[in-house]
């Protein structure tokens, strides 16, 4: 957490009088001096019983002793020259000279803010709950061990809280707050809204279209990749035997859909052997251009009660065709670690970004756009980035979706080379929006 002198404390750090003391010089002729006070603000504080402390440094020009005072002693105490933070707040300190020595006195200020020590809440949403009387128990927890998370509803004709219990009354959004009140702790509060009875959740827009071929109306990344089953053959470049692979984006241009095109040729092949290609296309959320490395990624969709993907997707005749067409929708999550990637060149051991991944299998139905729903809690974790005991719900509330990839499940080898050149396509088109609800 940052801190910042606020302007009363600048010019009274700054200024000789005109902050609780003498500053010039005086009829009887003592000399003017200034009192040096460097800013100690900054801490945090401490958990009871502890109590954090500030050693204060002030200085004066004519070199006499410093004293200090609280101003708000409620908030925070001098002993000598330590300060005490007792609790949060504003604390406001003065350093004296008393003059003497032919000095006359001289005062400076420090007005600082003391912060609460920070704290998460969790509080993950049950989803769609059925409109009887069977009451719900509602769990929340503070990242802080000990502290008690209460409950209040906003919405009192779809839901009332009593305690840790919750009573749906009617049809609807049932909004609930979750939150931890602390002298010593930040608010920690999270809201929730839960479908009750025949009430949907809100739909949450990942895009709505495409603004050009790198960018969602959003300002979310797009982009995509592709190969074969032929060495040297991806998206640009060519190998030494002379095959060639290359893939384009292109957008409708109206925006409203986006298309990842791979074509692959080979020259006269007389073993008559097979080639085939794959490829994944992929769209991050508004305002994402890459996931973070090294840590978390925190900007993104974040999930509610929603509970389905939407999309419409279209494949090409040549893979469409080939009878080895299934693909998946991956979801890309925040959640962040490093895993192994073998060793460097001296053996020593390498790691690599790795980001929670969940996935659901679908097969295209046509080579026409087709709008297909899928059902979040159909989703399995396809990359748990070396971590354990992960759940698939609880990944979800506790994580922004980064990322939407739709891909190949493998290379479809759809044609034989017989002798002529032959080139291969493999191409997907999303059109209109990606939505959660």
């Amino acid at each position: 957490m940052r801190f910042q002198l606020t302007a009363v404390g600048l010019a009274c750090a700054t200024l000789l009088a005109g902050c609780g003391g003498g500053g010039g010089g005086s009829g009887d002729g003592t000399k003017a001096q200034s009192v040096s006070f460097p800013f100690p603000g900054g801490q945090l504080l401490a958990i009871p019983p502890d109590v954090a402390t500030v050693q204060l440094t002030a200085t004066a020009s004519g070199g006499g002793e410093v004293t200090y005072t609280s101003n708000t002693p409620d908030i925070c105490t001098v002993n000598g020259a330590t300060l005490s933070l007792i609790k949060a707040g504003e604390c406001s300190v003065s350093a004296n000279q008393a003059g003497g020595s032919g000095y006359a006195p001289a005062t400076a200020n420090q007005l600082f803010g003391i912060p609460k020590r920070p704290q998460m809440v969790t509080f993950r949403n049950p989803g769609p709950l059925p409109l009887d009387s069977t009451p719900f128990p509602l769990v929340g927890t503070s990242s802080v061990a000990g502290k008690t998370v209460t409950f209040t509803s906003s919405t009192p004709t779809v839901c009332t809280v009593s305690g840790n219990t919750m009573t749906k009354v009617g049809d609807g959004l049932c909004s609930i707050k979750a939150e931890v009140i602390d002298d010593i702790y930040a608010p920690g509060t999270i809201t929730r809204s839960i479908p009750i009875g025949t009430a949907q959740a809100a739909a949450l827009t990942f895009l709505s279209g495409y603004r050009d071929t790198s960018h969602t109306n959003e300002n979310g990344r797009i982009d995509g990749g592709a190969g074969t089953n032929e060495t040297g053959w991806w998206c640009e470049g060519t190998d030494p035997s002379g095959a060639f692979g290359h893939c384009t984006r292109t957008v409708a241009a109206d925006g409203s859909s986006f298309t990842f095109n791979f074509d692959a040729t080979l020259a006269t092949a007389p073993d008559g052997r097979w080639i085939g290609g794959g490829f994944d296309m992929f769209a991050l959320a508004p305002g994402v251009s890459d996931l973070a490395k090294g840590a978390d990624t925190w900007a993104g969709l974040h999930i509610d009660a929603q509970s389905v993907i939407k999309f419409n997707f279209t494949q090409d005749q040549d893979w469409f065709g080939s009878g080895n067409n299934k693909a998946y929708v991956k979801l890309i999550l925040g959640h962040h670690a490093m895993v192994p990637d073998g060793n460097d060149d001296k053996g020593n051991p390498k790691t690599k970004d790795c980001n929670v991944t969940l996935q659901a299998p679908f097969t295209p139905a046509s080579t026409a756009p087709t709008d297909y729903s899928i059902n979040l809690r159909t989703f399995t974790i396809g990359d748990a980035c070396g971590m354990t005991g992960l759940d698939l719900w609880n990944e979800l509330q506790d994580y922004p979706i980064v990322k939407v990839d739709f891909a190949a499940d493998s290379v479809n080898v759809t044609k034989v080379l017989s002798g002529t050149t032959t080139t291969l396509r493999t191409r997907g088109t999303l059109t209109g929006p990606i939505t959660f609800q």
